[in-house]
This record gives structure tokens, sequence and C-alpha cells, in this order.
């Protein structure tokens, strides 16, 4: 394990070169890591001319527990009417992350959710989990249109106040009437929001907030379930956000959809036990 350093990793973040730096993850200060390719494939202007333009529509979907093949079945199904070129090129890329995040996270099946929505102000600042006991390495690619933002570890005051907010912004959601995050708030809530994600209360006076490249695809630690709205450490999660306005997004979330695999109990060697006592 490559060990902590202050300037490898500002603010709990790594800008990787290669897919092996996915693995650096394992190491406590380092939140996430963010992959952009060297050029920009000439397909994925095309893409977002199709997803800006509605002539390409996913409706948000989630996969609950899929393995590499089934993802690439769905794929095909649902790109059926885009353009072959573009399709194939995207299947190849979603499916290459889908495999990436099987590697890091040692799994065969993973939960998958993917849309072409525009942003809304429905979502603010959060963690994504995963089950209890499943390996925490995640990704999310946003395809074009505004990418995710997200805070460095040394602008955020804490765990508790990163939770304080998030417990209010979730509630005045709640207040605004709709349930899901591609729904826009409205009515009373909609000011006090604005409120929340322009001065986010969890970060320390005038702390940027950043935003990842385009093109880039993102692997970033998860949270336990079980862990969420404890005081763990900053970096045990990534802090992030959609952005708040925007044309629509193709947008691809990967996380693992088992548990680690239980280390195999060691069966006693006979003569090796306590003595017996008669």
């Amino acid at each position: 394990m490559v060990p902590i350093d202050e300037e490898t990793f500002p603010g709990g973040v790594l800008h990787g070169g290669t897919a092996r730096d996915i693995a650096r993850l394992t190491d406590p200060g380092l939140a996430a890591v963010i992959l952009a390719p060297p050029e920009r494939p000439d397909w994925l202007a095309e893409l977002a001319e199709l997803v800006v333009s509605r002539r390409l529509v996913i409706a948000r979907t989630t996969l609950t527990a899929v393995s590499r093949d089934e993802f690439a079945d769905w794929s095909r199904t649902a790109l059926a009417d885009a353009d072959r070129a573009v399709a194939h090129a995207l299947l190849d890329d979603m499916a290459g992350i889908v495999e990436q995040v099987m590697a890091a996270a040692d799994v065969t099946r993973v939960m998958v959710r993917v849309f072409t929505e525009a942003p809304t102000r429905r979502c603010g600042f959060h963690v994504d989990t995963v089950p209890p006991q499943a390996p925490t390495t995640g990704a999310v690619r946003v395809y074009n249109g505004p990418t995710t933002e997200y805070v460095s570890r040394d602008d955020v005051r804490s765990t508790q106040d990163f939770y304080a907010y998030l417990s209010r912004r979730e509630r005045l959601s709640r207040e605004a009437g709709a349930g899901t995050c591609g729904d826009e708030p409205a009515g009373a809530a909609l000011g006090p929001l604005i409120a929340m994600d322009e001065t986010p209360s969890f970060l320390r006076p005038h702390a940027p907030v950043h935003r990842v490249p385009p093109d880039a695809t993102v692997y970033f630690k998860h949270l336990d379930v079980r862990r969420h709205w404890s005081p763990h450490p900053v970096t045990d999660a990534w802090i992030h956000r959609s952005p708040m306005e925007g044309p629509p997004r193709l947008v691809l979330n990967v996380s693992p959809a088992e548990r680690v695999p239980a280390a195999p109990r060691r069966m006693p060697v006979p003569g090796r036990g306590p003595a017996a006592h008669g």
C-alpha cells in the first residue's frame, strides 16, 4: 500500500493516471480517484447531442444485482434505437466501468443506476452507501453536461456537522413534496434549499466546491450503510452532489451488490486443543 502523502492526495482526492490507481482507495486518507482519458473520444460529442436533444432517453433505472453480461444485455436493449456506432462505444465504456468496480471490489455482481435527466436541486451533498459488509469501492460517470461536484476533506468541519446539514436538507426536501432526486422542489422549501446549497454549513468559511473534469470517471469510497449517520472519518466516504441545473445528462452509478466473503473458519488440529480434564 502506498503511504499517505498530503501532496499526493490533496483534499482526499487523487487525479490518477491509470486504472491501477483505483487500488489506492485502500489508503485511509483517500476518498476518490478521478480518471480522465488522455484524449476525448469523438463519439462523446455525438452522444451529448443525442442526450440533450432527447433522442436518447433512458428512464431512471436501478439494476439491483447484475453480472457484467446481464448489464451488457440490458444496455443493448436500452440503446437499441441509438446510433449504432455511438451505442457500441457507450456500451463498451459502461461495461468497462462495471468491470473495474467488480475487479476493485472482488465481486461478480453490482448495482447499476443509469438515467438521462436534467439536474435539479432535489439532491444536495451526500455520501453513497452499500449494503452491510459489502466492499466499498464504486464509481460514477457523467457522460455529458455539468459534472459531479465535491468538497475537499480539509474543508469539512466534521462528519457530525455534515450529517446535521444532511438531516436538515433531507427534511426540507420532504417538505417540498417530491419523492425522488429527479423531482424539482418548489414552493416555500425552495428558498431554504438554495441557501443551504450556496453556503453549506458543514464547510469551513469560503471553502470552494470542486467539479469533476469533463469525461472523467470517479472511483470512490462508499459507506457501509450501518455506519451512515455515525461520526466516521471524513475520508471514509466521498462527499459529493449533482449540479443544481443544466441540460439532460447521461449518468451511470455502479456499486458492489455482494458481501465481502467471510474468512474460512480454521478447523481444530487434533492434539492442539485445550487439555481435557476428567
